[in-house]
Formats: C-alpha cells, structure tokens, sequence
C-alpha cells in the first residue's frame, strides 16, 4: 500500500499500513516499545509506543509524521489509527 501524504504546517503527515510488533523491553522483560512493520517493507519506532503496547499482532492504518534519520532508520509519531481487518482483500 502506498503512503499517503498530507500537509500539516511544517509537519507532513503520512498515513502507513501494517502490524504492531513487540520492539523494546526493559531489564526486567517488560515490554515498553513497539515497532510498526508496514506493508511496504520498512520498520517504524513508535514514538508513542505506551498507547500501543496492548495491540501487538493487530494490524493498523496509522497516520503521523515520520522521521528519517541518516541510515535509513525511520519513527513514526501516530496522531491517529484504525484497526483493520487481517483477512480483509484474503481470498479463499
């Protein structure tokens, strides 16, 4: 699925698609970051991960800005999310 763009001031928003994905735990194995794998092959930090640690596995259309730094690595602040529907599209 294609990013979406829109502008928000100097913020541009995108809207990604894919799953929730455990990222970061503690010293004492608590989980405490999550990763959005998205549908287009790349991997997001989630900069706001607290609000997400209860939805790994679901599958999500997130919106935010995202960040790039210089290697490639790429965060994703989400201001807004939908779950979607894993089997959506899946033909038997």
């Amino acid at each position: 699925m294609k990013k979406k763009k829109e502008h928000q001031g100097q913020n541009s928003c995108e809207t990604v698609s894919g799953v929730l994905v455990p990222g970061e735990w503690d010293d004492n194995g608590r989980l405490t970051g999550m990763i959005l794998s998205a549908f287009d092959d790349e991997e997001y930090r989630i900069e706001n991960s607290q609000k997400f640690l209860e939805l790994a596995d679901q599958h999500i259309e997130a919106s935010g800005v995202i960040r790039r730094d210089r290697k490639s690595f790429r965060t994703i602040n989400i201001k807004r999310f939908s779950l979607i529907d894993p089997s959506f599209g899946v033909s038997e």
